[in-house]
């Protein structure tokens, strides 16, 4: 597919050859191998939506590649994203977080393995996420290094690594951090350190699944339309209490900085706070056929999360 000289480019993945189908997730998932390189990638094709004769796609493809983005500001380690393509189906891809002959286990495994009565989460009557909380999950981290090749201060912890991930969840509005989009990962026996994985699977962030006209009617109201929107924003894929108003992510985001050490919390606010304006629209205006609305919603959503994140734990 062509873009405009700068933007981000879109693989066509239509000839590469498949692996398996992914099974975690409701959304459709296929891993591929790349040519010549043979490095395995997950696809994810764009949901799209069909009701009364009218369809409309979600703009997931858009939020990953952003989120990729912008983890990489952060410095919070985050899966390889590309645009893609495979045949007629519009979507990105995610390069294979775990280095060959590692085992990789999904937090949902580990929670299990800590907490005798562990219910995971995509079980419909745990309603409200019991054991999946923030403590349980550094207990569950004990002992773990962060991911492989990260940029980041030696001294810290997987969980310390984990607390980032917390808090860019709420700059990128992500309310999706349930327990099978999180792992861990083992090398092969004697030949290393377990460790956390890079964060993954940002598909549902920057509203990604809302329609066009919905966002236009959000940024016509300005500043106040985004605030309103972004408050809504809650952490409810961790444990909270019934009848009770869930956490907002912002909210997760100061509990999960109050659990570290406090020169990890001035590590991950001090990377907050040196994310500007003009670095997120550089990234937006790569974005081949975004739409003005769309790239303005994500553009002020990350803006004003950002100053929420400043404002309410710092």
């Amino acid at each position: 597919m062509p873009v405009s000289p700068g933007q981000f480019s879109v693989v066509d993945v239509s000839t590469w050859s498949l692996d398996r189908i992914e099974t975690i997730g409701a959304d459709e998932k296929y891993w591929l191998f790349e040519p010549d390189s043979g490095r395995r990638w997950l696809f994810k094709p764009n949901t799209v939506h069909a009701h009364r004769g009218k369809t409309w796609t979600e703009h997931e493809d858009y939020s990953e590649k952003i989120a990729g983005e912008l983890g990489v500001l952060l410095g919070v380690p985050c899966a390889e994203i590309e645009l893609a393509q495979r045949g007629s189906k519009i979507g990105c891809v995610s390069l294979n977080l775990r280095p060959d002959r590692w085992e990789l286990q999904t937090g949902a495994v580990l929670m299990d393995g800590l907490l005798d009565d562990y219910v995971p989460g995509n079980v419909l009557e745990n309603k409200t996420r019991r054991g999946h909380s923030l403590e349980n999950i550094r207990r569950a981290l004990a002992g773990y290094a962060p991911p492989p090749n990260a940029d980041l201060p030696q001294s810290f912890t997987a969980f310390d690594v984990f607390a980032g991930y917390v808090t860019f969840d709420a700059i990128i509005a992500n309310r999706d951090r349930h327990d099978e989009n999180w792992a861990v990962m083992r090398p092969p026996q004697g030949q290393g350190t377990d460790t956390l994985a890079g964060s993954f699977d940002h598909a549902r962030a920057l509203g990604s699944s809302a329609q066009e006209s919905k966002l236009a009617r959000i940024v016509a109201l300005g500043s106040a339309g985004v605030e309103a929107w972004v408050t809504k924003g809650t952490a409810w894929r961790y444990e909270h209490e019934a009848r009770q108003p869930i956490p907002t992510l912002v909210e997760m985001s100061r509990r999960a900085l109050d659990l570290v050490a406090p020169g990890v919390r001035t590590y991950w606010l001090d990377r907050v706070a040196s994310l500007t304006h003009e670095d997120v629209t550089r990234v937006t205006a790569r974005i081949p056929k975004m739409s003005e609305v769309v790239s303005t919603f994500v553009e002020q959503v990350v803006i004003t999360n950002r100053r929420r994140v400043l404002d309410d734990c710092g």
